[in-house]
């Protein structure tokens, strides 16, 4: 599913992007009904840590979203893409009971993903509907690193690095594969930059200056 331009950190209280390596996270993703996160709902959420560059531990749950008119959680192209059918979210715990793990998991730790804005905006959207408050935590996205460090290639999605860096991701499309194989990337891209320029502080500047070309209407090509 390709993850519509996100509106992370436009609630009140949330947290922000930051152009990083830090030592310490959390890397996440989602599965989703949609791509609007005020209409469309989490049906998944996969979480890795990583403490002072270790992994350690993981997390993972279905959600159940709310039932449609269709009477289905689920449309049938996302069953096909992911996985997850409607017996299996019939089964999962409440967006409210699921989120609280989550939040207790995440704690107030830097989030890392591949394009997560758009997670970061799906999980500050739920927070403040199903917890009443604010997910304040910031944010670091890989995907403007890859766009940095290989600017001549035609897409830039998650399976796109992971090939490049021959890490197998043995369930794309289901949250905590994604997460695995975004964590090995983003160390491996970390490595590359580290080779590839004079220092990763200079690699970060140039991501810093490419993000900020987007935001001044220099469209990122997201795929």
């Amino acid at each position: 599913m390709r993850k519509k331009d996100n509106f992370a950190g436009t609630l009140p209280g949330t947290g922000k992007s930051l152009v990083a390596f830090p030592e310490t996270y959390v890397v996440l993703d989602l599965e989703t009904t949609g791509l609007d996160p005020e209409r469309d709902q989490i049906i998944e959420i996969g979480a890795l840590e990583v403490v002072r560059g270790k992994r350690g531990r993981t997390f993972s749950t279905l959600i159940q979203p709310r039932t449609p008119l269709s009477g289905h959680y689920v449309s049938p192209f996302i069953t096909q893409l992911t996985g997850i059918t409607d017996d299996m979210l019939a089964a999962a715990p409440q967006p409210r009971q699921a989120l609280e793990a989550f939040g207790k998991f995440l704690g107030s730790r830097v989030a890392v993903g591949y394009n997560v804005g758009f997670d970061m905006g799906f999980l500050q959207q739920q927070f403040q509907t199903q917890l009443y408050r604010p997910l304040a935590n910031d944010w670091v996205d890989v995907l403007p690193m890859a766009q940095t460090l290989f600017p001549l290639w035609d897409h830039h999605r998650l399976n796109n690095l992971a090939a490049w860096y021959k890490v197998e991701n043995k369930e794309a499309h289901r949250a905590l594969s994604d997460v695995e194989t975004t964590e090995t990337c983003f160390r491996k891209l970390k490595e590359d930059a580290a080779r590839r320029y004079p220092s990763l502080e200079a690699f970060l500047e140039k991501v810093r200056q490419k993000m900020e070309g987007k935001n001044e209407g220099q469209q990122l090509s997201l795929w």
